[in-house]
């Protein structure tokens, strides 16, 4: 990927009197760029040859087109001096070598904005947009009407019974409500901007080198690609986990979803993890999903019937694995603690494992366990005990009062084999440790429940 014109135009870059911020560099400076989002001039954006060019070049239109018209105003040129001509034409004003133009860049010149980069580096050009935020009407409504239809569907499914989990519920909803409109906006993190070029070369018609670049891809070609669109759709998948938290405590208590959800979201360390745009937010709502899936649905005895569900239990299960394979054990541990249905857990197994086998074949999933304790291990363990510490209490309190042992068939079982495993194996692999803080905190309400006399 050119890997030494880059380092040689490093090098003519500390020579010249370049501004730079955030990994970006402006000529002549920021305040050029500054001025003219500011300014009221229309603006046309012309893409390099290159796929991934092209693909930036719809980012940038996208982004623009929130705060400017299209017009013949100023033109927007994306790529570097060797796939975008109009550059090569006009690089001689900046005074820099042409290797300079593979370097993330913003150049201002006379009616003309140069963004350049390479296929490598491009995608941080987007740092220079991290300060403009306008929503488009049409998302911000989309947005609204999907967070309270998606309130309301939760209320009237939670208050169908004489229990009060739809009034727990409302009060979850009111928390989530005050969280969004004091929380700093998240930010987009490294990776997840590399991902972001990979999805929006998928869009233009290249293969995605990762499983939430395709999804990303797919989202984007009806939903522009904007930090905008992105944040909202980030609490979006946060309302979903909070509600199907719901869905994890026992059918006839429901209103202890309200403590599966507070013993989560009580731990910073877990809340921590949404601070950033990283994709792990969707893995985690496809996770919860499975879990409230195999929580509460009572596989039908009609083969297609239960055939439809365990497919959609299938899908959700694989939509964790393909953002964090290590879940692969995920449909194991199913199989161990629901041993009765022999058809069902052979077709889970069939279809969860095809999938899997499908996405090794595309993106080459692997694990990468390490094959001792990083040093960071102990630290995180610290952080996590003593984040899960309500949960742990409240299982430990639960399973010292249990008059009798736990069963290892059925939902407690599932939680509880889910969380001896994940829970040592989070040490090797951190981002492992959102999922284990919901699998404790579902466990420990259900061994609560199970010290509840029942009529």
């Amino acid at each position: 990927m050119r890997k030494a014109p880059v380092l040689m135009a490093l090098v003519f870059l500390l020579m010249v009197p370049l501004a730079s911020a955030a990994g970006v560099t402006y000529y002549p400076d920021r305040e050029a760029f500054q001025a003219f989002l500011s300014s009221d001039s229309t603006y046309t954006v012309v893409p390099g040859n290159d796929t991934w060019a092209r693909a930036w070049a719809y980012y940038v239109d996208e982004k623009l087109y929130t705060i400017k018209a299209h017009g013949n105003d100023t033109l927007v040129l994306v790529g570097n001096v060797y796939n975008n001509r109009l550059i090569a034409s006009l690089w001689n004003q900046t005074g820099l070598p042409a290797n300079a133009s593979l370097l993330p860049s913003i150049v201002v010149l006379n009616n003309t904005v140069l963004i350049t980069g390479s296929e490598d580096n491009i995608y941080l050009t987007e740092r220079a947009f991290e300060g403009l935020w306008n929503p488009p009407r049409s998302s911000a409504i989309a947005f609204l009407s999907l967070t309270f239809g998606m309130m309301l569907a939760f209320l009237a499914l939670l208050s169908r019974d004489d229990s009060h989990a739809g009034r727990f519920y409302a009060l979850a909803a009111s928390l989530f409500m005050l969280w969004y409109l004091t929380a700093e906006r998240p930010k987009f993190t490294h990776g997840f901007l590399a991902q972001l070029l990979s999805a929006l070369e998928f869009t233009a018609g290249s293969p995605p080198d990762s499983p939430i670049s395709a999804i990303m891809g797919a989202v984007f070609t009806v939903v522009p690609p904007i930090e905008e669109n992105v944040v909202f759709i980030h609490w979006l998948l946060i309302l979903v986990i909070m509600s199907f938290s719901f869905y994890l405590a026992p059918k006839r208590s429901r209103e202890l979803g309200f403590l599966v959800f507070g013993l989560t979201f009580v731990a910073p360390m877990f809340r921590n993890g949404f601070s950033e745009i990283n994709g792990a937010t969707l893995g985690l709502a496809g996770f919860i999903i499975a879990l409230a899936i195999v929580s509460n649905v009572t596989f039908s005895p009609e083969k297609w019937k239960a055939l439809l569900q365990t497919g959609v239990l299938s899908i959700f299960t694989l939509l964790a694995i393909a953002i964090n394979p290590y879940l692969v054990l995920m449909p194991v541990a199913f199989v161990l603690t629901f041993p009765k249905r022999y058809l069902r857990n052979y077709a889970y197994l069939l279809m969860t494992g095809a999938g899997v086998f499908l996405l090794y074949t595309a993106f080459g999933l692997s694990l990468n366990i390490p094959s001792s304790l990083p040093p960071s291990a102990v630290s995180y363990a610290k952080n996590f005990l003593m984040n899960s510490s309500l949960a742990l209490t409240t299982g430990v309190y639960a399973l010292w009062n249990r008059k009798k042992g736990i069963t290892m068939r059925g939902t407690t079982a599932f939680l509880l084999l889910m969380t001896v495993i994940y829970t040592p194996l989070a040490l090797f692999a951190p981002s492992l440790f959102p999922y284990c803080f919901v699998l404790l905190s579902a466990l420990a309400v259900r061994l609560l429940h199970g010290l509840t006399p029942r009529a």
